[in-house]
């Protein structure tokens, strides 16, 4: 008389990973729990760093925009940095080309080097920008230009995406 398995049997139990898997993984595991799944992972990396590029495209812009001063040109791009255009017609005013060009291409290379740590997942470096960015926005609201304005907080809004983003992956050393 055969019975079948009884319904008071064990359920199934995992079985053990070998010991030198479970010695590979062990540094990792904390990263593996406190980590999104990894499709959502490779989401906010993608929010992360398209938020940290934005750094990228107001550094190339000023720059665009500080060639075509220097060359004479009125236009301009909106999402560039008020502050070097601030400091431009200050110097066609004053004569100091020289220094504007230096202090413009400071200031440009210290949003291309923030772009680089938010891209990287700095999170400091995504409130630093958003600060110094608020900042040169306000520069827009005094002088009443809404454009520039706008432009200023779509920006600010995606980068703040990207900032979100980083905040939800673990956090990066140094």
């Amino acid at each position: 008389m055969a019975l079948g398995p009884s319904p008071f049997s064990r359920p199934p139990q995992p079985t053990a990973a070998p010991s030198f898997a479970r010695t590979v993984a062990a540094p990792h595991e904390a990263l593996q729990r406190n980590a999104p799944p990894n499709e959502a992972r490779q989401a906010l990396e993608r929010q992360r760093r398209s938020g940290g590029q934005w750094f990228y495209w107001i550094a190339a812009l000023s720059l665009i925009n500080a060639a075509l001063a220097f060359t004479g040109q009125e236009w301009r791009f909106i999402l560039g940095l008020g502050v070097t255009q601030l400091v431009q017609e200050m110097a066609k005013s004053g004569g100091g080309g020289t220094t504007a060009g230096l202090v413009g291409v400071a200031l440009i290379v210290v949003f291309a080097g923030i772009g680089q740590r938010a891209v990287h997942g700095h999170r400091w470096a995504f409130l630093l920008g958003m600060i110094l960015f608020a900042l040169d926005g306000a520069l827009f609201v005094l002088i009443q230009d809404w454009i520039g304005v706008g432009f200023h907080a779509f920006a600010l809004l995606m980068i703040g995406r990207g900032y979100a983003a980083a905040r939800q992956l673990p956090a990066v050393n140094a």
